[in-house]
């Protein structure tokens, strides 16, 4: 395949790398009219979702462009990854069992200084281009980044892709699935009275964003993006909590789940074709918001996107597990 100039590793570890490749490969659609981010955003998203990703270049009340569909067409998932699309399951279920022989092959570097912090700017979500997708949402949603969290325990890492709206201008309310590990780390931290750091990560290369919705991994599943790229993925100290977050994210946001501390989140369109109901759930306090100079929102819609992200992971476990019984 064509890779246009732009390696494998680039593009499924850097979103920018990933959507110039798009733009070369003739994959990329730009809407440079202006957008409303509440409901016409997502509107037009889904009229041209499955005919290339859509890059969103003015986005009313914000000056950062969105990019949705990125997940929507398997053929285009195939290109990123420069194979026939039938193969990239068996592609991430090669790069699990490589993580599982040897889980601290191909260690990540954690830098200082990185694309993720050129600017470090005010806890605002309000100037963030976070759209609202579906006529009876909540709120303002982030349905496309990477929590990053410490378990309590052992200190090692995890993510996890969570809903989270946006109550405030530095305050979201989420939800956490049962059985979870985020809601393992959180009722650790509760238990103690403390604070649960994370880093919200928007953004991030297509890798790690696959790697998040593998399930049943446990501590160290980032590492599993290692393995699919080739290379160890770049990691970045935050500013204001002792996490680490993607070197090359798009936008970082650095919070805490505040403990005992429950707020109503929802309702939200979700994959079935329901909506989630409104409840009480775990609230997070934004401290810091660091980006890149020429950042692009990451955001995805409630149907093919997440359809894709499941099915190739759940092939993938799928075939990890045969493979284990089959010779």
């Amino acid at each position: 395949m064509n890779d246009h100039g732009i390696s494998v590793a680039d593009r499924l570890s850097d979103l920018t790398a990933c959507i110039d490749f798009l733009d070369r490969a003739g994959q990329l659609i730009r809407v440079r009219s202006e957008v409303d981010p509440v409901f016409e955003l997502a509107g037009i998203a889904r009229q041209l979702e499955g005919t290339g990703c859509v890059l969103f270049e003015r986005v009313r009340g914000s000056r950062f462009p969105v990019l949705c569909g990125l997940l929507a067409d398997r053929d285009t998932i195939g290109q990123l990854f420069a194979l026939p699309a039938a193969q990239v399951p068996f592609a991430i279920a090669d790069a699990v069992s490589a993580w599982k022989k040897d889980p601290a092959a191909l260690a990540p570097r954690l830098l200082d200084q990185a694309p993720a912090n050129e600017v470090i700017a005010a806890p605002d979500l309000q100037a963030l281009p976070i759209p609202q997708h579906a006529l009876k949402d909540g709120g303002r949603y982030l349905d496309a980044s990477l929590v990053v969290a410490r378990n309590p325990l052992s200190g090692e890492l995890n993510i996890s892709v969570h809903r989270m709206m946006v109550t405030g201008r530095d305050r979201l309310s989420f939800l956490i699935d049962p059985g979870r590990h985020l809601g393992e780390y959180v009722e650790h931290a509760e238990a103690r009275g403390e604070a649960l750091p994370v880093t919200i990560n928007n953004g991030v290369g297509l890798a790690p964003w696959i790697v998040s919705t593998l399930p049943r991994l446990g501590d160290g599943k980032p590492f599993v993006a290692h393995h699919l790229i080739g290379r160890g993925v770049a990691l970045m100290h935050a500013q204001t909590v002792d996490v680490p977050a993607y070197a090359d994210a798009q936008f970082v946001i650095e919070a805490e789940v505040l403990p005992g501390v429950r707020e109503m989140e929802a309702p939200f369109a979700e994959v079935t074709g329901y909506y989630g109901q409104r409840a009480p759930r775990w609230v997070m306090r934004v401290k810091a918001i660091t980006r890149r100079r020429a950042p692009v929102f990451h955001t995805v819609l409630s149907g093919r996107e997440v359809w894709n992200a499941v099915g190739l992971t759940a092939e993938a476990a799928i075939f990890t597990a045969a493979k284990a019984h089959v010779d």
